[in-house]
């Protein structure tokens, strides 16, 4: 009786891992795709995004946009790459009419209100009132644009979340203002579309790159399709593990079953003899195994899911920005617990089925 409790216990266990297994990897996996698509929604807020590498996207194009009855807004932005004393800074002219567009979030100061005027991201470590000097690089043999300006603002955030977890030392300041110090007249470099229909994303999309083949266009959409394509392979490689985990299972629950049937047989014997059918008995085996497979599964369920909590927690305290969100999905429990039954019942019904079809007399000799 010891040895088979002992054998019972190793079969939830092992049982318990492959469930394991699956609700961590499927809990994970589907957290880093709430997150990687919120980012995604955060870096990109607009329906469609058009960037150059060359400054040459004229105001005209921008103002036929903004006439199209179903474009919500067109926000041409010029974003430039300096330096600013030892540290590398994107340096983005935005239009200070629509600047609440772009969703600054203020950590001191205020927005610009004139040309000259600079609000800095936190990490460039410069306070307030400081004038700052920039030198901007058009190209490799033309001498840098310096440029000088006043932080009169110090941010954490901007564009719905365009730095992300990333710092890109963004420095905001006028557009009218750096289109005048850089001299390129009214051209831009990158626009923000968002259309009122999200039906005619994808042919306004194709009509821009006809337009400008120049110049790289990106949908949310598109984005948003890549990054599912990127998880369905992710998922496969998981699934591979969760099949290998639960045929572990199968086997050494077949394993587990054909001892206790063997050490069993002269009790199935006699039960046979007094009149108790092979169904009552095959019953009796299946309730058995399903009860190893349930408790299997709730705790397989239970140790996926705050293993989970553990390896975002882990990784974490290790430096990694794994800030994820680890959802609790009854769903998945439950099928974690139906698929630990479907195994413990997969690999106990050859043993059963000899079990139930020997007759007492073979049995007895």
């Amino acid at each position: 009786m010891r040895a088979r409790k002992a054998r019972y216990l190793l079969l939830v266990v092992v049982i318990a891992i492959g469930a394991a297994l699956m609700v961590a990897l499927s809990t994970i996996s589907v957290g880093a795709k709430i997150y990687v698509k919120n980012q995604l929604y955060q870096i990109f807020p607009a329906d469609i995004l058009i960037y150059s590498n060359s400054i040459n996207i004229p105001y005209a194009f921008v103002s036929s946009l903004r006439s199209i009855p179903y474009v919500q807004s067109a926000e041409p932005v010029v974003m430039l790459t300096g330096t600013l004393g030892n540290k590398t800074v994107t340096l983005l002219g935005v239009p200070l009419s629509d600047i609440g567009y772009f969703d600054v979030e203020l950590q001191a100061g205020r927005l610009p209100h004139a040309g000259g005027e600079a609000v800095v991201e936190s990490t460039l470590g410069v306070p307030l009132g400081r004038d700052v000097t920039i030198y901007v690089y058009q190209s490799s043999v033309a001498p840098p644009v310096k440029l000088k300006a006043t932080v009169v603002g110090i941010m954490s955030n901007l564009l719905k979340g365009f730095i992300g977890p990333m710092s890109l030392n963004l420095v905001v300041v006028p557009l009218d203002w750096l289109q005048q110090q850089m001299g390129i007249g009214d051209f831009y470099n990158m626009v923000f579309i968002t259309l009122k229909d999200k039906s005619l994303i994808q042919p306004l999309a194709q009509a821009l790159k006809q337009k400008y083949p120049q110049a790289e266009v990106y949908t949310q959409q598109s984005a948003l399709s890549t990054i599912n394509r990127v998880f369905n392979m992710l998922n496969i490689f998981f699934l591979v593990i969760e099949i290998i985990a639960f045929l572990a299972g199968v086997l050494t629950t077949f394993t587990v079953m054909s001892i206790t049937v063997r050490e069993r047989i002269g009790e199935i014997a006699l039960l046979k003899a007094t009149g108790i059918s092979g169904r009552d008995i095959a019953l009796a085996f299946v309730l058995e195994v399903a009860s190893v497979g349930f408790l299997g599964g709730v705790a397989g369920g239970v140790v996926g899911y705050f293993g989970a909590l553990g390896i975002k927690y882990l990784l974490i305290k290790l430096g990694y920005f794994f800030d994820v969100p680890i959802p609790f999905m009854p769903s998945l429990f439950a099928l974690g617990v139906f698929l630990s039954l479907l195994v413990a019942l997969a690999g106990a019904l050859m043993p059963i089925y000899r079990a139930v079809t020997l007759r007492p007399l073979e049995i007895l000799r």
